[in-house]
């Protein structure tokens, strides 16, 4: 927990004056505060001796205690401000640098990480550790203002009465002490809780369509429902350990008024304490009761906080993608597009056997290469690594003979246009998403231009507002093929030396893709090209053909080249050929 609370605390230095006048107004509200009651006390005193001068000092005392109040309550007002006005900045600077950090984030996060829970860590646990920089700061800090203050009046008035009243007062400390633990488990509990059931919820929407499909509403119910169970259930947990907090709080406080009244009482009886001191004596007494109830509150949340804090730092000791691996190289200004794989070996973290190995072929700057084979043979694995989505061994990939892992990942990727077998669009307009691989304004001209390339020009004229068509959350108003094609579009309109297509066209027909392949062929003359596909059809005009299976490079060369070898690709290529022709007699 202490470490956590150093963590928080590197957003504090940014925001030193309006701590610094919060804590200001912290003291003079609560000197006020304490200085309130004695005036109080006094006017009482007054009335009790009755006598018209005696009822004038009481009105008089009663105006002084009005302005009191009133310029308490301005500073308890500005202390709010500054205070809780800052958690609100701290905030805003934590969920910034979390998202900034997770952006960073190499690949592999994200293939074991849920979307959901990262949702959660940014939402409700920044909004937790908020509490700890603005009102559990404010409440701490009046507490430890306030008590000595009122302590030190009451002794003043009363050193006996003090000292009795003090016992159930202090025994609050003693049961904070041994319910916090129990609170601080339940918490981070809770947390995670909360974290599960984001995921199954977002998994769930996101998947809608697939749910529908199998008719599995039901099933995401009851998985749901269970999801749900457990965060209530660890949320009634820790509500009970700060009811009983909160139960026993209120029952010391009750016993500090009642030991007051009764010794106090006394002590009027005999003579000992005036009225109007035991009066003021009561409200001190009311003053550190709210203080320790609040303690009692505030160190729950201050657990709450530091169970965020914890799992929000998890996401920050995750090692950020490197950005240059070894000693930077002196990088060509321009980008030609060769590229060279030597001897490429790789393995990811979960797999028991290496995705590609011993790999090795090379690409001349501005022709096309295919990479095909079998499904999972690491065709979208080396694309990855080509762009260091995942980190490749050192000196197993250049380009323009520079060692990739050299290169700044900026500069690297600025040079490639990627098309991903995923075709993800953003939750916005059709030109919106075209203009996101683009520096600056897009044209409705130069979009309408890739979106012909991309074969989707006609369909445009379809779309409710054309390029201004909300395309919905993942693309989900386009079909599978128009999604794919969009992505082709956005690709086109970076100015990157390298194109990456990785099986794109696989949602369209086999007459669309051949079509659309043929307009980017002229996009393409310019760049160096790798394609990934199944079609064998649509590479065959490919300057190289690598055939890849279990990770391992079986064959390599042109379309005729393979054709004569009569390996996967020649039985492959047969087998396409007829099942087109059979498709085209029915």
């Amino acid at each position: 927990m202490r470490t956590a609370y150093r963590r928080i605390l590197r957003y504090v230095p940014r925001y030193r004056l309006p701590l610094l006048l919060g804590a200001l107004c912290v003291i003079g509200s609560r000197l006020l505060m304490v200085y309130a009651p004695r005036l109080l006390g006094e006017a009482l005193n007054a009335l009790e001796r009755g006598g018209e001068a005696s009822v004038d000092q009481a009105i008089g005392l009663g105006w002084v205690f009005l302005g009191v109040s009133l310029v308490a309550g301005v500073f308890t007002y500005l202390m709010r401000v500054f205070l809780v006005g800052t958690s609100r900045r701290a905030a805003r600077d934590l969920q910034r640098d979390l998202f900034a950090h997770v952006e960073s984030l190499p690949a592999r996060f994200f293939d074991r990480t849920r979307t959901g829970d990262l949702l959660a860590r940014m939402t409700s646990d920044v909004e937790a550790v908020r509490f700890s920089l603005g009102p559990g700061l404010m409440y701490v800090g009046s507490t430890l203002v306030l008590f000595p203050l009122a302590v030190i009046s009451m002794v003043d008035l009363a050193p006996s009465l003090t000292l009795a009243a003090l016992g159930p007062l202090l025994a609050i400390m003693v049961v904070v002490r041994l319910l916090g633990p129990g609170i601080m488990r339940r918490t981070r509990s809770v947390q995670e809780a909360i974290g599960d059931l984001s995921a199954r919820a977002q998994e769930s929407f996101a998947g809608a369509r697939v749910v529908r499909a199998y008719a599995t509403e039901p099933v995401e119910e009851s998985a749901f429902g269970q999801e749900n169970e457990g965060l209530v259930r660890e949320t009634l947990g820790l509500a009970n350990f700060r009811a009983l907090l909160t139960g026993s709080l209120y029952v010391l406080g009750g016993g500090a008024n009642l030991v007051v009244l009764w010794y106090g009482g006394n002590q009027v009886i005999s003579g000992e304490l005036g009225l109007g001191y035991l009066a003021t004596f009561m409200l001190y007494v009311g003053m550190l009761i709210w203080p320790m109830i609040s303690v009692g509150w505030v160190v729950s949340a201050l657990q709450r906080s530091a169970a965020a804090m914890e799992r929000i730092d998890e996401i920050f000791d995750r090692p950020a993608e490197t950005s240059v691996a070894t000693e930077p190289a002196v990088v060509p200004e321009l980008t030609r597009g060769a590229i060279r794989v030597s001897n490429l070996t790789f393995q990811h973290e979960a797999s028991a056997r290496p995705a590609l190995e011993g790999v090795s072929f090379e690409i001349e700057a501005g022709s096309t290469c295919a990479l095909v084979g079998p499904v999972g043979a690491g065709k979208s694995t080396l694309l990855s690594l080509l762009t260091r989505e995942y980190e490749p061994p050192s000196g197993a990939i250049a380009l323009d003979d520079v060692d990739i892992t050299s290169i700044p990942l900026q500069r690297l990727r600025s040079a490639f246009a990627v098309v991903p077998q995923d075709a993800f669009l953003f939750s916005t307009t059709l030109h919106a998403n075209l203009e996101y691989a683009v520096d600056g304004e897009l044209t409705a001209a130069r979009a309408r231009e890739v979106l012909r390339i991309a074969g989707l020009d006609e369909e445009l004229t379809g779309f409710p507002k054309g390029l201004d068509t909300v395309v919905g959350e993942r693309g989900l108003q386009l079909s599978g093929g128009q999604k794919q094609r969009t992505t082709v579009a956005r690709a086109l309109l970076r100015e990157a030396p390298v194109l990456l297509l990785d099986d794109c066209l696989s949602a369209v027909d086999t007459q669309t893709e051949a079509r659309i392949l043929d307009a980017l062929r002229e996009a393409m003359r310019r760049r160096t090209a790798i394609v990934v596909a199944h079609r064998l059809s649509t590479v065959r005009d490919a300057n190289l053909i690598v055939v890849l299976d279990a990770g391992r490079v079986v064959e390599m060369g042109t379309h005729a080249d393979l054709v004569k070898a009569g390996g996967w690709y020649a039985e492959t290529y047969a087998e396409q050929r007829l099942e087109a022709e059979l498709e085209g007699l029915a």
